[in-house]
Order: C-alpha cells, then sequence, then structure tokens
C-alpha cells in the first residue's frame, strides 16, 4: 500500500469528508432554493477574503452552460497542460471520490491535498458559523469551491479552469474576475431554478459575463443567442459565436475509419475566422463533443490573441488524449457497454444520435435512474424508442433519487412503445446484474440518467469484473 492509498484510508481524511459533507450540500436535494438568500455571493465573497482572495491569484477560465461545459473545460485544460502549462480545473459533480473535482496537471488532486484544505477553510467557516443562522452558514458547494481556488493559488498554476456547478449569476464560482468567459450550450435543465424559458435560463448563465472579458458561445438556439449577445454588448465584451467566427464539424464517415481501424474516435473540421481549416481528432463519439471541442479550441485561439503561447501540436495532442468519465464512456467493446449521464433532453437525444449512428444494427438494453428535479418524460421520450428492454432503478445515496415506480408513472403518460419490456428494481445492483445477463456479446448495454448511477454502474464494473452472473434477487415487471 503507497503511501497515498495509507491516507485515503485514515481516519484524518475521513474525518475531513465527514465534515464537508455534513454541510447543506444542493447536490444530493432536490429542495435548491435558487432564487432565495442561500445562493448569494456576498457570503462567498466574505469567505475568499477570509482565506486572502486565492480567486484573485489565477489567471481564470470562467466556463457555464446546461451541457458541455465539463467537457469543454476538460479539452481546453488538457491542451494546455499540453502546451507546457500548469494547469487546475475544477468541475462538479464528482463520480466516486472527491478529488476528481480537482484536476491538476494531468491527474486529480491527492487525499492528503483534501486534508489539507479542510483544515485550513474549517477555522474560517467556523468563524463564520458563529454569526450565521442554521439556513445562512456556507454550503458544501461554498466549501469546496473555496478549496479549489486555495489549491490551486497554492500551487501556483499558469491557468485555472473554473465549471460553474449550477447557473451562473449566483454561482459561487462567480466571484471571479476571469480572462475568459465559455458559455457551451442551453437548454432546458432546472427550470424551477433558472427559469421556463431559454431566454431566462441564458440569462443566468450570461451572469458570468463580465465588463470587457471575451467570450466563447456554442449556444445555437436563436432565444438564447440573442440573450448572450445583448449581455456581450452592454458589457462591450467580444463575443466569438460557433457557427459565426468559428466552425467545427465532423468529418463525414471519419468515425467508420477510426472504428475499422479499432481506434475509439473521430475527426473534425475547425475553423477560425478566415484562418485555414484545420483537421482534428478527439477520442469520444458524439457530434456534441465535436462542438464542445470546438469551444476549447476557439478558447486557445483568445488566449494566443491575448498573448499566451499555445504550439500547434499542443492542440491535436491534448484533444486526443482528454478522458471524459461518464460522458458516452465506454467500458467494454464485446459487450458494447457504455455508461452515461444524460439528465436532459439535449443530453439524452445526444445519446440516441450516437447510439443510432454507431450501432445501428444492435440489440440495446437501458439501465436507467434519476434524479426528482429532471424533465423524467422529455429523456424518457427519447431514450425509449430506441432500446430493445429497460430496466429502471434508483441510485441509493442521496434524497434526490426517483423511485422506479415514479418512473413508471411518467412512462405511462408519454408515447412510446407499449410492448417495449420494462423492469424494475429498487437496488441498482440488482439491475445492473439482470441487465448485463441478458445482454449478448454483440448488443449494447447503456447506463444512464444522472452522474449518481453512472458512478454506481463504474464501481460494480470494477467489483465484479469478469463475472456478471445474474443477481440471486430478480428484479419484477
Amino acid at each position: 500500500m503507497d503511501a497515498s492509498q495509507s491516507v485515503t484510508d485514515s481516519q484524518q481524511y475521513q474525518e475531513a469528508l465527514d465534515w464537508l459533507f455534513q454541510r447543506i450540500n444542493y447536490e444530493r436535494t432536490t429542495d435548491i432554493p435558487y432564487r432565495s438568500r442561500n445562493f448569494k455571493l456576498d457570503r462567498m465573497q466574505a469567505f475568499l477574503q477570509r482565506l486572502g482572495d486565492p480567486q484573485n491569484q489565477l489567471k481564470i477560465v470562467h466556463v457555464a452552460g446546461t451541457k458541455g461545459k465539463g467537457s469543454t473545460s476538460a479539452f481546453l485544460s488538457n491542451i494546455l497542460w499540453k502546451a507546457g502549462y500548469h494547469v487546475g480545473r475544477f468541475t462538479s459533480p464528482h463520480l466516486e471520490r472527491l478529488e476528481e473535482r480537482y484536476w491538476l496537471d494531468g491527474g486529480n488532486c491527492t487525499a492528503e491535498d483534501i486534508i489539507g484544505l479542510v483544515n485550513a477553510v474549517r477555522p474560517v467557516v467556523a468563524q463564520m458559523d458563529e454569526s450565521a443562522s442554521a439556513d445562512d452558514r456556507l454550503t458544501f458547494f461554498e466549501i469546496t469551491t473555496a478549496m479549489g481556488f486555495l489549491l490551486f493559488a497554492e500551487r501556483g498554476v499558469d491557468f485555472a479552469v473554473i465549471e460553474v456547478g449550477l447557473g451562473g449569476r449566483l454561482d459561487s464560482t462567480n466571484v471571479c474576475q476571469p480572462l475568459l468567459c465559455i458559455i457551451t450550450s442551453i437548454s432546458r435543465d432546472h427550470t424551477a431554478l433558472l427559469g421556463n424559458t431559454l431566454a431566462e435560463i441564458a440569462g443566468e448563465k450570461a451572469g458570468i459575463i463580465k465588463p470587457g472579458i471575451p467570450v466563447v458561445s456554442g449556444v445555437m438556439a436563436a432565444e438564447a443567442q440573442q440573450v448572450i449577445i445583448d449581455v456581450s454588448r452592454r458589457n462591450d465584451s467580444t463575443l466569438e459565436q460557433l457557427g459565426d467566427q468559428f466552425t467545427s464539424v465532423p468529418l463525414p464517415d471519419s468515425w467508420q475509419k477510426a472504428e475499422a481501424a479499432g481506434l475509439f474516435q473521430q475527426a473534425f473540421e475547425f475553423q477560425w475566422h478566415a484562418k485555414p481549416k484545420q483537421q482534428l481528432a478527439i477520442g469520444v463519439k458524439g457530434d456534441h463533443q465535436v462542438a464542445n471541442a470546438g469551444l476549447a479550441i476557439a478558447a486557445v485561439e483568445k488566449l494566443r490573441e491575448m498573448g499566451h503561447a499555445i504550439p500547434p501540436e499542443a492542440l491535436p495532442t491534448g484533444l486526443i488524449t482528454t478522458q471524459l468519465p461518464a460522458r458516452i464512456e465506454c467500458l467494454s467493446e464485446r459487450p458494447v457497454v457504455i455508461v452515461d449521464a444524460a439528465h436532459n433532453d439535449a443530453s439524452a437525444a445526444a445519446l440516441v444520435t450516437v447510439l443510432n449512428k454507431h450501432f445501428p444494427d444492435r440489440r440495446r438494453h437501458l439501465v436507467f435512474a434519476s434524479s426528482g428535479d429532471k424533465d423524467h418524460a422529455a429523456v424518457l421520450s427519447h431514450l425509449l424508442g430506441v432500446f430493445h428492454q429497460a430496466w429502471l432503478t434508483k441510485y441509493g445515496f442521496s434524497s434526490r433519487a426517483t423511485s422506479p415506480e415514479q418512473l413508471l408513472k411518467v412512462i405511462e403518460s408519454i408515447e412510446c412503445d407499449r410492448s417495449l419490456p420494462i423492469y424494475t428494481a429498487d437496488e441498482a445492483k440488482v439491475a445492473f446484474h439482470e441487465a448485463l445477463a441478458a445482454t449478448g456479446k454483440d448488443d449494447v448495454l447503456v447506463v444512464t440518467g444522472s452522474f449518481f448511477i453512472a458512478a454506481e454502474f463504474k464501481r460494480f464494473w470494477r467489483e465484479m469484473g469478469a463475472d456478471t452472473q445474474p443477481a440471486a434477487s430478480p428484479a419484477t415487471r
């Protein structure tokens, strides 16, 4: 056992995690009062001021959006790292370990880092708690965000890529003064919190735009795009828009050539303004990922214009080596086993597009679990039409989980093939066992619906290894 593992298993590390997770954590509850006093930047600003304002020591690229912000952040940070810079990346949520939120130069931070960061912020949190009411105390996300700023400042990173948690305007990360803002895509998600229209949601995302700070946008819906244009103009911020100032387009049939060569990748063509087109490749599937990669490249081009040297060879190397856990992540090729965190209309549609494009003639099996604040009808309307059978289940460690019985009621209210075999399992492991047992070597199994179920399945997959026998307790129809 190495030193890191011994610390991971230590009481000190567990106590640090316990202290963090006992804070108010809106990632694990459906009760998210985004518009209330629980989401306000003055508390976060006061917290960071007591920590020495570490965010002010960083060159930050701030990334918001409904979908694609995690992938775009990953592409960009990896390119910058391959260019020779020291790079930090803060993202959320994590799949399995808290350390995943803090990426440094190609890998996650360590358990020792978590212990040190908690020790650094804990006395300050205690001081602020003394003068705060029970419902006005620092939250889990505020604390973990501050830990990211602190870690990256301590390490002296050259760039910090910071992903917004929820929305943008009132998000805890929105206390920074970035070099550059990126808004990836906008679709309907968290509508009860961010607004019922794309324009309202765009207004929340556009809240990260700062006066005079350049903006790179992948927002394509006209209603939302106009909001980004208007806010950028009001802030005198240069706007680079996907489809206008730059393009990122999949190369026809490139994925077929890649698959024939045994490669899980796809090629695309990127053009920045009137410059010559570049042919590049990413190691993941999905036209939506081509758009996300394009946003990362556009950010690189803006950083170059701002005087930051990024050699041409950093682009192909950084893109092809970027790993995107739970974003149509392939765990096995025979059978094809995919784990994905699709949890809204747009992400479900993207997943279906990939399945129809890459596995058109395969028999497909679905395991689905989701959170209570999602539009299950929209997601399941996309998914059910492309699978041959489905298991509905729930993840086991959050009050946000929707029961399989509730999901069945949703299915009764939507148009779908009523002859589709649909099973329920209160325990996710039962659904995993049964679905794997029903999946032939030439079939496709997809586990999706949330980051939570994706994390549970990845743990299960490691634990099971080659043993995929069905569970003793059968799922029920």
